[in-house]
């Protein structure tokens, strides 16, 4: 295990003078939660004229709705929220609408969490994004005893993309890291890019071993509370008890409530179970433009292209996050994520109105004889290039 840095002493009496500024400055810089009343659907309709963007999506998205989109829509452009609006049910059996308050399973969109968190031991001086394996587990197998941090991050750890039971299993986390250690290796290290969810899930592991609380813990003390995101945590929380939480539908089944599924389990634990609001997906973007979870190197971490997804798009891997470079919409920071019957997307657009378009959604339709439909992930990446084309005439397959 690594050392503390020299400089821990001085680090703990400045984080206590930066915890007390940190509510003054991210009120300042942010818009609560309070503030953009996530809960409240009726200004939308005091605000609307025929000229504004806010008109032109709302417009778009009724019609979407119209041809069964379920989910919750946030924009912001320039720091500023400029459309929020929830659409559809989020239980059809008791008639419960989706509004922006609604809490959403988010999928592999927890990657971030993770990578940030990483990040924040490394910032510690607990760990270094160059430790192996080695430096944190006894008996790693020898093809794997020299993997590190940042092939995890990058998924060019040639570790297979699952190797668990299934996502609600009961898995301990000895369990999942055996079952890691045990995975036969697809290629040399570090040479290719292969998405792995069981390299995030050694990636929780680690923060585990290295701060000595557990996982979901670590999360909420250090990235979520911080930042005031009072609704986000994982499944069987006991604060979904006074939240609208989505039940997920696929093919009209009802896969239920994402916070009363078993779990969260160590064959889920760092690349998924993150439940979550628009609005507190906004709230974390805002931190970390602003630097208040992470040093401004830090943050750069994890939007550095650091590995080629394919050879054929212009898109790349950084730490949690994709990097896209394209001709028709430039430059995109993205994730998305899905579930047996949720699905979400997060994207980040370096136009010059700094466009932010996140997608939360609890339906998912199609699959054996035609292509599966992510109504989330559909609507978010359509919607986003509309908006930077201003012109709205593109629609996702499903409202063709």
């Amino acid at each position: 295990m690594k050392k503390r840095s020299r400089f821990q002493l001085v680090a703990f009496f400045c984080l206590g003078i930066l915890i007390s500024l940190f509510g003054s400055y991210l009120a300042a810089k942010t818009v609560s939660s309070e503030q953009i009343d996530f809960n409240n659907k009726k200004p939308i309709n005091e605000r609307l004229n025929h000229n504004n963007l806010e008109y032109q999506i709302k417009t778009y998205l009724d019609r979407l709705e119209e041809a069964g989109f379920s989910g919750a829509v946030l924009v912001a452009q320039n720091g500023e929220v400029i459309f929020k609006d929830g659409y559809g049910l989020a239980d059809q059996n008791k008639n419960i609408p989706i509004t922006p308050a609604t809490v959403f399973d988010t999928g592999s969109l927890s990657k971030q969490f993770t990578a940030t968190a990483i990040l924040h031991l490394e910032e510690q001086g607990k760990l270094q994004v160059t430790d192996t394996l080695a430096n944190f587990f006894d008996d790693v197998p020898p093809d794997k005893a020299d993997i590190t941090l940042h092939q995890l991050l990058t998924h060019s750890s040639s570790l297979p993309s699952y190797v668990y039971q299934n996502d609600f299993t009961e898995t301990s986390r000895q369990e999942a890291v055996a079952l890691a250690f045990d995975a036969k290796l697809k290629f040399p290290p570090g040479t290719k890019y292969l998405y792995s969810d069981t390299g995030y899930g050694l990636l929780a592991a680690i923060i585990e071993i290295v701060s000595g609380q557990p996982f979901q813990a670590y999360l909420k003390e250090h990235l979520f509370n911080p930042v005031g995101m009072i609704h986000t945590g994982f499944y069987n929380d006991p604060q979904w008890s006074e939240i609208t939480v989505a039940h997920g539908y696929n093919k009209k089944k009802d896969f239920g409530s994402a916070a009363t599924r078993p779990g969260p389990s160590w064959g889920l634990l760092g690349f998924g179970g993150v439940l979550t609001t628009i609005g507190d997906l906004y709230l974390w973007n805002t931190a970390l433009e602003n630097n208040l979870i992470l040093a401004e190197k830090s943050t750069a971490k994890l939007f550095t292209p650091y590995i080629k997804e394919n050879n054929e798009d212009e898109s790349y891997y950084g730490y949690g996050w994709a990097i896209e470079k394209s001709s028709e919409y430039g430059k995109m920071i993205s994730h998305d994520g899905a579930t047996d019957s949720q699905n979400a997307i997060f994207l980040k657009y370096d136009d010059p109105n700094k466009t932010l378009v996140i997608v939360l959604s609890n339906r998912i339709d199609g699959g054996l004889f035609r292509r599966e439909i992510f109504y989330g992930t559909d609507t978010g990446l359509i919607l986003g290039k509309n908006i930077l084309k201003d012109n709205f005439s593109d629609f996702p397959d499903y409202a063709r």
